[in-house]
C-alpha cells in the first residue's frame, strides 16, 4: 500500500462540493439514478436506512504480511465529523468467503453489536449539541462479537471486543489515535480484526460518476469523500481463507458483505429471524447492472442464486446502462450477451473459461480442488497474484487490484466505467478518463491494518 499525501484546504473545498452534488442528484429521485460515490445509498430501501447500507467492500493481500489477505467492509455513509453513528444493534453483519466456486459461503465472519453505555442521544444524531461533558466516549461506546461460521459449526472469535466510535473532539474523547489503537484486537490462528469509524477511503474521479451513474457529462475532478464510514476489517492468514486449507493449490477465493434485520416483515433470505436487506460484492454492479426496480430485491439474494434467480444474470449479460453511457461517450459497445461482463462480475477470468478475456485472473476454475463454477456475483480475489507498484490492474497490465479483488487506491468507477465500454475485450474507450494522477484520498491509509485512515475531524 502507498500512501498519499494529504488534501490541500483548496481541495477539500472541491471535494466537498463534489460530494454534496452527488448527493443532491441523489434527493433528485430515480430520474437521476439512486445512487452516488460506489454503494454509498446503492438502492431505495438501503438509501432510507443508512445503518445497514454498505458502502465499499475491499479484499487484497496484506502487503506487510503477505501470508494473509485483508478484507474491509464500510458501512453507513456519508457521517458528518464529529456526529456519533452506531451499529445496528438488530442486525447481522457478515463477510462470506466462497472458496469452491459453488456461491455458497465456505466461511462467515458475523458481527453482532450491543450498546456498552447509553443509545446515542437524538439531540446527539441531530448535530446540536455534542458530548463534551461525558466521560470520554461513554456515551457512543458499543461492544461486539465476533463469530466464524464454517463447516456447520459456529466459533467465537471475540466476545465483548471494543468499537472504535466517532472522533467527537478532544473534550469528549481525548486521546483518540489510542481508542483507536483499543480496537485492533489479535484472532485465534493468526489474524486480526478492527471495528470502528474511519475516514471514507473512496475517492474517484466526477466525470467517471456522472457518466456511469447517471449518463451525464460533467467537468473532471478528482475527489475523495470528506467524511467518516463504520468499518469492518479482518487480516486472515490466507491457509484459512482456502480451500482444503492450501492457498497454494486453491488460491481463488469469492468475498462479499451483507446485513441481516430482525424483522419478518423484509424482504429478503435470511436465517434465525434475521432477513437480508443489504449485500455488496463488486463495487457499482447493483447501481449500474442492476434496473433500479430491482435493486431492493437484489440486496435480499444470495449469491448461490444467482444463476437461476432471472435477475443477475440477464442483467449482467444486457445491461440497460451500457448504451446510455456509450452514447454520451461516443463509442460503439458490444452487443449482448456481454460475455465479458458475465466473466467479471460473475465468473472470474480463467483462460479456459467461456468468455472472451482469455487471461488466468481470478476463477475458481484455477483452484485445483474445485469441481465447478457457478455463475455469482462476488468479488473475486487470487491470493497468489504478487503485489507490486499499484498501476490500474488489468486495463493497464497489472494484475493485482480491482477486479482481482480490490485495494483501497483502486480508482474503481473508472475501471468499472471501462469495463462497461467494452474493456479489456474490446477497444472501449480507454482515454475517456484522464488516470494520469495518484490516487486521491481524503486521509492518507497507513501502512499496516487496518490500513484505513483516522476518522475526518473538519469538513
Amino acid at each position: 500500500m502507498r500512501k498519499t499525501n494529504p488534501p490541500s484546504r483548496r481541495t477539500w473545498t472541491a471535494a466537498g462540493a463534489s460530494v454534496a452534488m452527488l448527493a443532491t442528484a441523489v434527493l433528485l429521485g430515480p430520474s437521476m439514478g439512486q445512487s452516488t460515490a460506489t454503494s454509498h445509498w446503492d438502492a431505495p430501501a438501503t438509501t432510507l436506512d443508512k445503518q445497514i447500507d454498505a458502502t465499499d467492500l475491499y479484499a487484497f493481500t496484506s502487503p506487510e504480511r503477505r501470508d494473509t489477505v485483508t478484507i474491509v467492509a464500510n458501512y453507513i455513509p456519508f457521517q458528518v465529523p464529529h456526529k456519533p453513528y452506531q451499529f445496528d444493534t438488530n442486525a447481522h453483519y457478515e463477510v462470506h468467503v466462497d472458496n469452491t466456486g459453488t456461491g455458497k459461503a465456505a466461511i462467515t465472519y458475523r458481527w453482532t453489536f450491543a450498546d456498552k453505555g447509553l443509545p446515542v442521544p437524538s439531540f446527539l444524531r441531530g448535530g446540536g449539541a455534542r458530548a463534551a461533558a461525558a466521560p470520554a466516549d461513554a456515551l457512543v461506546e458499543q461492544s461486539y462479537t465476533l463469530t466464524k461460521i464454517h463447516g456447520g459449526r459456529t466459533e467465537t472469535l471475540v466476545k465483548d471486543g471494543y468499537v472504535a466510535p466517532t472522533d467527537m473532539g478532544p473534550l469528549a474523547t481525548p486521546g483518540y489515535p489510542k481508542l483507536r489503537d483499543k480496537a485492533v484486537r489479535d484472532l485465534p490462528g493468526g489474524g486480526r480484526v478492527f471495528t470502528g469509524t474511519a475516514a471514507d477511503p473512496f475517492y474517484s474521479d466526477n466525470k467517471a460518476v456522472s457518466l456511469l451513474r447517471f449518463g451525464l457529462p460533467f467537468f473532471p475532478v478528482k475527489t475523495g469523500v470528506p467524511m467518516n464510514v463504520s468499518a469492518l476489517a479482518l487480516q486472515i492468514p490466507k491457509s484459512e481463507l482456502a480451500l482444503g486449507g492450501d492457498a497454494a493449490a486453491n488460491p481463488v477465493i469469492g468475498v462479499w458483505t451483507t446485513a441481516s434485520r430482525r424483522s419478518s416483515a423484509l424482504l429478503g433470505t435470511g436465517s434465525a429471524g434475521h432477513k437480508q436487506v443489504s449485500r455488496l460484492g463488486n463495487p457499482n454492479f447493483n447501481e449500474v447492472i442492476i434496473p433500479l426496480k430491482e435493486r431492493d430485491r437484489f440486496n435480499g439474494l444470495r449469491p448461490d442464486s444467482d444463476e437461476s434467480g432471472g435477475l443477475v444474470v440477464p442483467s449482467t449479460l444486457d445491461p440497460q446502462q451500457a448504451e446510455v453511457v456509450a452514447g454520451q461517450a461516443g463509442v460503439a459497445v458490444p452487443p449482448a450477451p456481454r460475455k465479458d461482463l458475465e466473466q467479471i462480475y460473475l465468473t472470474g477470468l480463467a483462460a479456459r473459461g467461456e468468455g472472451p478475456i482469455r487471461q488466468d485472473l481470478n476463477s475458481h476454475l484455477l483452484n485445483r480442488d474445485a469441481s465447478g463454477v457457478v455463475r455469482a456475483e462476488e468479488l473475486r480475489l487470487n491470493m497468489s497474484t504478487p503485489v507490486t507498484t499499484p498501476q490500474y490492474g488489468i486495463l493497464k497490465g497489472d494484475p493485482q487490484g480491482y477486479p482481482n479483488g480490490r485495494r483501497l487506491i483502486d480508482d474503481v468507477v473508472t475501471v468499472n466505467l471501462r469495463m462497461l465500454l467494452g474493456e479489456p475485450a474490446g477497444r472501449g474507450a480507454p482515454g475517456l478518463i484522464a488516470e494520469d494522477g495518484p490516487a486521491f484520498l481524503t486521509k492518507p491509509i497507513s501502512g499496516g491494518f487496518p490500513y484505513l485512515a483516522l476518522p475526518v475531524t473538519a469538513a
